[in-house]
């Protein structure tokens, strides 16, 4: 499944910047456990966990002194990074498991929420893909980003708000141990689930409020592992309290393609300045594969009903599934290939990126987190070589072979909650927008089929005292992001959707100050995305905002070819 999306994920990494590689690489299937994990095995299970002395370290104790990371000495960053806990556990409470998730916990620094009983889960994409490259280059506390010569800190950490941690899974991306056994997403959450009873006894957050955040095939492991925490239906574990998804593949995969792949260029021709001979072929394509007269039909509000279970572009095969025209599969790619041809470095996560490619900390050339020191310092296991991403995390030959979530987990979630945010960036090629406004007409949440009005109030992102001038400081100088309206949003029915005009497929790495937002309304610490109340944190209440009314979005929600 989603075969089409994967592969331009996969050719995608020799041109795109390695911000955004949430595709499959080769790795060596990795075995074995840690001594850190054993001992948190013991004390998981060692009943009430006793609070430590030091009050620099909220966490730590006999028991999770193994796991405390010295946040003076982490390699090449030059600044205190603050409490933090890193190492392996296993993914059941058997004593023998030898399957293990890596994690990187970071309790808030947020002095009026140190006592608030509530922890973010981020999780990366791929499938394969090391939820690190989240915490290194878009939400964490200390960031190294594409171009920089060094580490910085990060004004718009999430731990600024919330505790957080970072989890490699399924199991064998990054430093998570063992052998991949998971055959689809029921098995992916079934073992996280397991895994996270041990973080919870580990720090004695039992009781919790738990937010999931994941990002691009996130959009799977989301739902899914958010899902099975409400059928859980355990409040010591599993409270789930809200869901987002950055940027996620959670429809049928031509919708989230092929059928948009026209859209999405007649949207950004300034950007994808396709000739008229490419274009023609394209919007010929489009219109015999019926894409075109999908997009008319069914990207409409209210909707107009429920899509064909086939998409466009396919015929329906002996056993009901879907099978693809070959030439109305290969449109997204095509139009991927004749913009390579214009712009050679063409970042199908972000499509206004051009040649010359940033050096990257974490690309293939030596990547941070396989340093030696690094690993010495974060308690990750000396003997795995760590990279981006790997390959093999399903054991199937078909891959994950899970029904997209929109039928049954998302809406499941969306109902359970009332706190589900979808949010995308207007400038994502591999999921272009489109995609997922067809997705949202045609899932059913509520007791409604999608949304009744077409989202056009404005997504506003607190001022926070910017200045355009090189030499001034002030808060967030060192790594400043957008203000003032910085999209579209909209909510219905405990679904909010909110779009940002300038970002792309990482949507914390290209508005940081956008996504820390979306994090204060995840929370419950404002209201809506289209408020101008201040940002919450105490350096920032105090900035003077915009006055309303703020105007509609911009980005105009839905799109027609000729106008809007």
């Amino acid at each position: 499944m989603r075969s089409t999306w994967l592969v331009l994920a996969l050719l995608s990494l020799s041109t795109a910047s390695p911000l955004g590689s949430q595709a499959e690489q080769p790795l060596q299937r990795l075995h074995g456990h840690s001594a850190s994990a054993d001992a948190a095995r013991r004390g998981s299970l060692s009943g009430v966990v006793r609070r430590g002395g030091d009050s620099a370290h909220r966490f730590l104790n006999d028991v999770t002194k193994d796991f405390v990371v010295n946040g003076t000495t982490l390699p090449e960053v030059d600044f205190d990074i603050g409490e933090s806990y890193a190492g392996q556990l296993p993914i059941s409470q058997e004593a023998d498991e030898r399957d293990h998730m890596f994690f990187w916990f970071f309790p808030t620094a947020n002095e009026e929420h140190k006592e608030t009983k509530e922890i973010v889960i981020w999780l990366n994409g791929g499938p394969g893909c090391s939820s690190l490259l989240g915490l290194i280059q878009e939400n964490g506390p200390f960031l190294w980003p594409p171009g920089l010569r060094k580490p910085v800190s990060n004004p718009w950490s999430w731990h600024l708000l919330s505790n957080i941690v970072y989890v490699e899974q399924p199991v064998t991306v990054g430093f998570s141990q063992g052998t991949a056994t998971a055959k689809d997403e029921d098995d992916v959450a079934r073992q996280f689930l397991g895994f996270w009873k041990n973080l919870m006894r580990l720090f004695s957050l039992e009781g919790y409020r738990v937010y999931v955040v994941a990002e691009s095939y996130g959009g799977y492991y989301g739902p899914y592992i958010a899902s099975h925490m409400v059928d859980a239906n355990d409040g010591r574990y599993y409270d789930v309290a809200g869901l987002m998804i950055y940027d996620g593949i959670m429809f049928n995969e031509v919708v989230q393609s092929g059928v948009v792949s026209e859209s999405f260029v007649e949207q950004h021709r300034d950007l994808m300045p396709l000739d008229d001979a490419t274009m023609a072929r394209v919007h010929n394509v489009s219109e015999r594969c019926g894409f075109a007269d999908y997009r008319r039909t069914y990207l409409a509000y209210p909707p107009a009903g429920p899509a064909p279970r086939v998409p466009p572009g396919s015929t329906a095969g002996p056993d009901g599934s879907p099978v693809p025209d070959p030439e109305c599969e290969r449109l997204f790619v095509d139009v991927y290939e004749a913009m390579r041809e214009i712009n050679p470095c063409f970042n199908i996560y972000n499509i206004p990126d051009h040649c010359p490619r940033p050096d990257d900390a974490v690309g293939p050339a030596g990547p941070y987190f396989d340093r030696a020191d690094v690993k010495r310092a974060m308690h990750a296991p000396a003997e795995v070589r760590w990279s981006q991403c790997v390959d093999g995390v399903f054991n199937s030959s078909r891959g994950d072979r899970s029904p997209p979530p929109d039928a049954h987990e998302l809406p499941n979630v969306v109902d359970a909650t009332g706190n589900v945010i979808i949010a995308h960036g207007a400038m994502d090629y591999i999921l272009p927008l489109d995609g997922v406004l067809l997705g949202l007409q045609n899932m059913t949440w509520g007791g409604r089929l999608g949304f009744q009005t077409a989202p056009s109030d404005p997504f506003y992102v607190p001022r926070y005292g910017f200045n355009g001038s090189d030499a001034a400081v002030y808060y967030g100088s060192l790594l400043p992001s957008g203000s003032g309206v910085q999209g579209t949003a909209h909510h219905e029915r405990g679904l909010t959707l909110v779009v940002t005009q300038l970002a792309g497929h990482e949507g914390p790495a290209y508005a940081a100050a956008g996504a820390f937002r979306h994090l204060e309304k995840l929370l419950g610490r404002v209201r809506s995305l289209t408020d101008t109340e201040p940002f919450t944190i105490p350096e920032l209440r105090g900035v003077a905002q915009a006055e309303k009314p703020l105007g509609k979005g911009t980005v105009k929600i839905p799109y027609r070819a000729g106008g809007y």
